[in-house]
């Protein structure tokens, strides 16, 4: 027969296990806390650059800056790129429109919303602009540059540059790496600012 002692010490053991184990699933992050801790990083990071988001997109370089002399960016909200934040510095020249299966030349650097460069393939660090394959999509498993990242390069055209902000879904998720000259670890779930320039298309 069970003594009651070793009964009780049985009882304290499972009782700190289930604490233990309760208090665990508790600290879990869930997605919907990635999209909140985003949502709040996003908004700051608009407010503390004095950013104007628009719901249609200018059409000259002139009406990408408001008479406040604030950065318009255009607001994606639906689509593929939903959730996109766009601010065209400059069009650039020539007829040639990004295409899907083109390839594309580009100079950018890549911050994290408190500001840290996690990218950088300027000509100060990198001889070569990046190149990549213009997709319809980002796939799973391929070495290509994000839904986001490609939506604003099909806005400009050679010699063009743009500023965006990426939400996680659309750029540096699970299934989609971001090539960099100077990189780090890619975090499913960070939210990206971008400078961008296109040099080329073939």
């Amino acid at each position: 027969m069970v003594s009651t002692n070793r009964l009780k010490k049985t009882f304290v053991t499972l009782s700190a296990a289930l604490l233990a184990t309760l208090s665990s699933c508790g600290d879990t992050v869930t997605y919907s806390d990635h999209k909140e801790d985003e949502k709040d990083a996003i908004e700051s990071f608009i407010k503390s650059k004095h950013i104007s988001v628009a719901g249609s997109m200018p059409e000259t370089d002139e009406e990408w800056v408001n008479e406040k002399g604030e950065e318009i960016y255009f607001h994606y909200t639906s689509g593929r790129s939903r959730g996109l934040y766009y601010h065209q510095v400059k069009k650039g020249e020539g007829e040639m429109i990004p295409q899907d299966n083109w390839t594309a030349y580009v100079r950018y650097v890549g911050y994290q919303m408190n500001g840290d460069m996690l990218y950088n393939c300027t000509a100060q660090y990198s001889p070569d602009p990046q190149s990549f394959k213009i997709q319809p999509r980002a796939t799973e498993n391929e070495m290509t540059f994000g839904t986001g990242f490609q939506q604003a390069v099909k806005n400009l055209r050679v010699g063009g540059k743009c500023k965006i902000i990426i939400p996680f879904e659309i750029g540096n998720g699970s299934n989609v790496t971001i090539k960099g000259v100077a990189s780090s670890d890619v975090d499913e779930y960070r939210p990206m600012y971008y400078e961008i320039e296109l040099v080329g298309l073939e």
